[in-house]
């Protein structure tokens, strides 16, 4: 029996006309005595669903023209190519040849012969468009109609005759404005302590260690470039706000203290210490997301060691530092997984020692927003663990023992959590509603990008987890409170004020997110720094001019702008972290409005993110 890999590639060679110019025989559609189409008697399901299936999968066979929005309706293009071809096509005389007659034309050139040129196609509820597109790719006269403007807008896009030249003209003028606004705020140390490089750019001086970007104003940072590591995604916690009289401890929401898991594959040697005659692998590179982060090695783990720049290896069993000689060496995984302590999963209270209210959430302002910050960073540990994860592991720092599964965390069932101060379980919803605001949310972690790593090759491509600490905190209160002076100011014309409506996906199907979440504006959507950086970069599509003096074109801001409502989805805190896939999984990744409460804010301009 074929895989279906080969069912696909043997229907595809069935198309016998790939790329060729074929006529076809139409039907004239005005005559009600006209002959049947291919459509009316047969159709080549079984190819067609093969071939939908892989374009409908995630990231295979996605064309760039249909991602430019998210449409919650959007369907294969495939399919629809083929319902025109057979919804147009005269049917042959021997009706079994009918589905025949249209997979085999499927992939063949119909604009050459115009085929369907004096037919017309008219979509009154176009969408996302996809009919529009693949009838005029097939040479069909199509029509559009939609009451909605995201459609008009998405499917104006999508038509849009622009030279690609224009598009990355405006898009490098972009970055040029944009990314020495936001560099303070994504900038961050390596792993170890690793620190990078700040220039004055019209001196060409490297600024000292005791720089500090943070105190520049977003007009002086255009003087400044930076090259070194940077944050691609950081990784928020949302807290419950006991509703206990008396108590209001905040505990975060974390069904399991797992983070991340990565299978890394290193270089290795089997080896047998001179000393005391112990078998242990020796390792080319240390393998580790989070190099700066207490490890755990799980107890079926082989003994290992790490080789030395000077081809030197220590015994783990009994410390013995040798020379050795090494043959060809074999490749081997290995698994890890970054875990949250259990001290920083006890949460925090309401208010701080001097009784100041915490903020922490979206309707908080930045000042206790920044206590709630600094607050939750001084408490933050991280755990990583080398070898199969155990059901219990124990943090070589603290001595604490604590469970990897469901127990380690602080969901007893779902959307409830349990007070780690006075242990009363409540309901998620309930407790955020009886507060009024949208819930606390607080950073334990960041993954980042150190191009020195990358150019080293050790595992993980350059990429590391670290821990979001206090340095963390404070670059991200400053984007909190520039967000703060600019929302009136310059951005005032560049972020979303209206209320979030009343709707299927945002009232009915997981629940009133306005009332129960306290999701009230759109705006709540997103974090301080979110808010500041996409306001930025929109105000840069719309006004940015290019550097010989003269702007862009409409059209050409209208296209980016189209990139830009794309863009949104992967920049929200309806983000979260896709474990098996080792990567943010956008918003409406399913089609709702969920709210999460792990979540992750994304990179702007890292080529990683």
């Amino acid at each position: 029996m074929a895989t279906k890999k080969e069912f696909i590639a043997e229907e595809i060679g069935r198309a016998v006309n790939a790329g060729k110019a074929v006529t076809l025989e139409t039907v004239d559609f005005r005559d009600p005595n006209r002959p049947k189409t291919c459509l009316e008697i047969d159709f080549p399901i079984l190819a067609v669903n093969e071939i939908a299936k892989v374009e409908s999968s995630s990231g295979a066979g996605r064309k760039p023209i249909y991602t430019m929005s998210k449409w919650w309706a959007r369907r294969p293009s495939s399919v629809f190519r083929a319902l025109l071809i057979s919804a147009a096509t005269k049917a042959p005389d021997d009706p079994s040849e009918s589905a025949a007659a249209v997979w085999k034309t499927f992939y063949g050139n119909h604009q050459k012969k115009q085929n369907f040129s004096a037919i017309k196609v008219a979509d009154i509820f176009m969408g996302g468009g996809t009919t529009l597109i693949e009838g005029a790719r097939l040479g069909f006269d199509i029509q559009g109609i939609d009451l909605n403007p995201v459609a008009w807008f998405v499917v104006q896009n999508a038509f849009k005759r622009i030279n690609p030249s224009s598009i990355n003209a405006l898009l490098s003028d972009i970055e040029a404005d944009v990314k020495p606004q936001i560099l303070p705020f994504i900038a961050c140390e390596g792993p170890n302590g690793e620190k990078g490089i700040w220039t004055h750019k019209p001196s060409g001086r490297s600024m000292d260690e005791n720089f500090d970007p943070l105190a520049l104003n977003w007009h002086e940072r255009k003087d400044y470039s930076y090259e070194g590591p940077e944050i691609i995604y950081t990784f928020w916690a949302k807290h419950g706000p006991c509703q206990t009289t008396g108590c209001g401890h905040r505990t975060p929401i974390m069904t399991t203290p797992i983070v991340a898991v990565k299978v890394l594959t290193v270089k290795h040697w089997e080896h047998r210490c001179s000393s005391c005659s112990e078998d242990f692998h020796i390792e080319e590179t240390e393998a580790r997301m989070a190099p700066n982060i207490p490890l755990f090695v799980a107890p079926d783990e082989a003994p290992y060691s790490i080789l030395d720049l000077k081809g030197r290896a220590t015994c783990p069993n009994c410390g013995r530092l040798e020379m050795v000689k090494l043959g060809k060496g074999k490749s081997k995984k290995i698994e890890l997984s970054l875990l949250v302590h259990p001290e920083w999963l006890t949460g925090s209270p309401k208010d701080d020692v001097h009784g100041r209210p915490f903020g922490g959430a979206p309707q908080d302002g930045p000042d206790t927003s920044a206590l709630w910050n600094t607050e939750r960073a001084s408490q933050i540990r991280l755990l990583e663990v080398r070898g199969k994860l155990p059901e219990t592991v124990t943090c070589p720092e603290t001595k604490v023992s604590f469970s990897t599964g469901k127990g380690g965390g602080t969901v007893p069932k779902r959307s409830t959590f349990s007070c780690a101060a006075c242990g009363i379980m409540q309901d998620l919803g309930t407790a955020t509603r009886a507060s009024k605001k949208g819930g606390q949310i607080a950073g334990y972690a960041i993954q980042g990008f150190d191009p020195k790593r990358a150019a080293s090759n050790v595992p993980y491509s350059g990429r590391f987890f670290a821990k979001f600490d206090e340095k963390l905190a404070k670059q991200y209160d400053a984007a909190s409170a520039e967000w703060n002076h600019r929302k009136d100011d310059d951005l005032s014309e560049f972020w979303p004020r209206s209320e979030l409506p009343y709707g299927f996906m945002t009232a009915v199907a997981n629940g009133d997110i306005r009332k129960n979440y306290s999701f009230t504006h759109w705006w709540t959507m997103f974090n301080p720094r979110q808010l500041l950086i996409l306001s930025i970069l929109l105000k840069s599509i719309m006004t940015v001019q290019g550097r010989d003096g003269q702007s862009h074109a409409q059209s050409t801001r209208e296209f980016v702008l189209g990139s830009f409502l794309r863009y949104l989805q992967h920049q929200n805190m309806f983000c979260f972290w896709d474990i098996q896939q080792d990567c943010v999984a956008p918003s409406l990744a399913n089609a709702n409005f969920h709210p999460k409460a792990n979540l992750v804010e994304n990179s702007v301009f890292s080529s990683l993110g």
